[in-house]
């Protein structure tokens, strides 16, 4: 059998020159057929081999048939609370409350704020509530892909109370999609933006509200990046700078397939106003899938050609798509003419306006509380982290571009990054290992971190006045409602 398999990846290799296609696996998700593993590691060489769950599950359950424990499995409680055990597990606020105080602040602050967008919504009716589910769907396929796709798994974020799949994603992360897209999309609403132009300024909007909770979330550790990754090398305040790239790219595809979309199934003209369940239903799945993939295309044209294949810094790439963005709403913004900008309608959905500032304000003072009384060197953040291991060990990083290459490990030996250390962690820690406690580090400079988190806070909190409080009135919705 072994000798079939070995004969059959090969045959690969012919279809791969025979077409001109680029066959060079990182990766093979195999059974646990002894077989076809040594066939693939012989073919090739260094990959790196994963079991299916689904085959791993079926061999657990021949098991217990085979030892006769198919009986306790299905009627034992604590047994069924094991299988779940990958899909949810919880942790004492009590415990992260001692360690990491902040970080289970930032969980329930954003558990607000995803109430407080989720009040907007259902008051405001028509097509905001599906806005504020699309923007949870597009979260779940972001995060998941990112987890389980190897060349963009490289983050990690700290054990809240609520943790899913497998420990790596915490649930207020999926709830920080409506308290960023959602907010963003119904203040740009009340520019009353083209198609052409609106998803550019959800996009700008999304960057304004994500830096000062990306420089705070670093620093106290809320996740944790791969420090060698070529795709987020490069940092601004330990932040990378893809990740600026990422939110302004990944909420304006989200924001071209929520209204794109609906064009297509519909003539109704107003965007915000209901199509009919099944309509908005199938829109509202099909753009928390499209988000996705829609934003990976923006990186095609300017960040992987010039960081890739250029070495250009990727703080010229973020700029330069921030700045396109900027002009392509700038222009529709003065074609709309001072009309609709005078229009200052506060009477009408005073609630609704109440709601989206108590959102936004909170939001802002969030960090700017935070950077103040946060003392970051007394963080202890247990859990997931990149595996620790041999210093020379890389592996290939795929690209539209070409191949790139990162540290498979963390190696303990040159970490250079000060954004953690391991001075309350008094075990040294052994190869292989992935669960592990890190610990905060000082701000460098805390009067510099305060002024620059102000000042970003400064900037958004007089970004939503403007748009919020100087432009029209958000977008009515009537009757047909579904």
């Amino acid at each position: 059998m072994e000798l079939c398999i070995k004969f059959c990846f090969p045959s690969l290799l012919v279809v791969k020159v025979t077409s001109n296609i680029r066959l060079q696996p990182t990766t093979l998700f195999l059974d646990y057929e002894v077989a076809i593993r040594n066939a693939a590691t012989q073919v090739f060489p260094g990959i790196n081999i994963e079991g299916c769950f689904f085959h791993y599950t079926q061999c657990i359950w021949r098991n217990a048939q085979k030892h006769g424990l198919q009986v306790p499995y299905k009627d034992n409680n604590d047994i069924r609370t094991l299988e779940w055990g990958w899909y949810v597990q919880f942790r004492s606020p009590k415990d992260i409350f001692e360690k990491h105080w902040s970080y289970l602040f930032c969980e329930f602050s954003v558990y607000l704020f995803a109430v407080l967008t989720l009040m907007h919504a259902l008051k405001n009716g028509g097509r905001f509530r599906w806005l504020w589910l699309g923007t949870v769907l597009h979260g779940l396929t972001v995060e998941c892909v990112s987890y389980f796709v190897p060349d963009i798994d490289n983050f990690w974020h700290a054990q809240s109370s609520i943790m899913l799949l497998g420990q790596r994603l915490p649930l207020h992360i999926i709830c920080f999609y409506p308290a960023l897209i959602y907010t963003a999309s119904a203040a740009v609403a009340h520019m009353k933006l083209q198609s052409w132009a609106e998803p550019f300024a959800v996009g700008l909007t999304v960057v304004l509200m994500d830096v000062p909770f990306d420089i705070m979330g670093i620093k106290l550790l809320w996740w944790t990046w791969h420090d060698t990754d070529p795709n987020i090398y490069d940092r601004h305040y330990w932040v990378p700078w893809t990740s600026y790239y990422f939110h302004a790219a990944f909420a304006s595809g989200f924001t071209f397939a929520f209204h794109g979309l609906r064009k297509l199934f519909s003539s109704e003209t107003n965007k915000f106003r209901s199509a009919g369940f099944f309509t908005e239903l199938v829109c509202c799945v099909l753009t928390g899938l499209l988000g996705f993939p829609l934003g990976t295309l923006q990186f095609l044209p300017l960040y992987h050609p010039l960081h890739d294949g250029h070495g250009i810094h990727t703080e010229v790439c973020v700029l330069l798509i921030l700045s396109v963005y900027a002009m392509i709403v700038w222009a529709d913004d003065r074609r709309c003419g001072t009309k609709l900008k005078t229009s200052r309608n506060l009477k009408r959905g005073w609630f609704q306006s109440i709601v989206m500032w108590v959102t936004v304000i909170l939001h802002y003072l969030t960090y700017i509380w935070l950077v103040v009384v946060e003392k970051p060197e007394k963080i202890q953040s247990d859990g997931l982290h990149q595996i620790v291991g041999p210093c020379n060990e890389t592996e290939p990083v795929m690209t539209m571009y070409g191949e790139l290459s990162k540290k498979k490990y963390l190696c303990l030996e040159n970490y250079d990054e000060a954004i953690f250390d391991f001075h309350c962690e008094k075990l040294l820690l052994p190869p292989m290992t992935e669960w592990y406690r890190i610990c905060g580090t000082p701000f460098p400079n805390h009067v510099e971190y305060i002024c620059v988190v102000w000042a970003f806070c400064a900037l958004g909190l007089h970004w939503f006045w403007q748009i919020l409080c100087r432009s029209g009135s958000l977008p009515t919705v009537k009757a047909k409602q579904s």
